[in-house]
Order: C-alpha cells, then structure tokens, then sequence
C-alpha cells in the first residue's frame, strides 16, 4: 500500500506552477500566508462570539 502524504502548505507555495499562476494574478507567497491568518484569527474570533450560530 502507498501512504502518501499531504503537501505543506509551505511545499504547495514553493510549486513552479503555483508561483507562475500567483505572479500572473499579482499574488506573493507573503500575500497568500496573511490571507490565511487573516481567516484562522476571523475563525477563532467567530467561534468565541455568542452570536455564532
């Protein structure tokens, strides 16, 4: 059986092709990994407000 592993995030951001397709959207890896903590801070706070449904 093949267990393989799920990239990194990090191992994705370093793709030729995702840096190709980022370059040509006017995307850094800097702008992608401030996205993503900008979403994991919204989540945290949205899971600690009382009027999260």
């Amino acid at each position: 059986m093949n267990h393989r592993r799920e990239p990194t995030l990090s191992e994705l951001l370093d793709e030729p092709i995702v840096i190709a397709m980022m370059a040509r959207d006017g995307f850094t890896r800097e702008h992608i990994l401030r996205l993503i903590e900008r979403v994991r801070h919204d989540r945290r706070h949205a899971e600690r407000s009382p009027l999260a449904a």
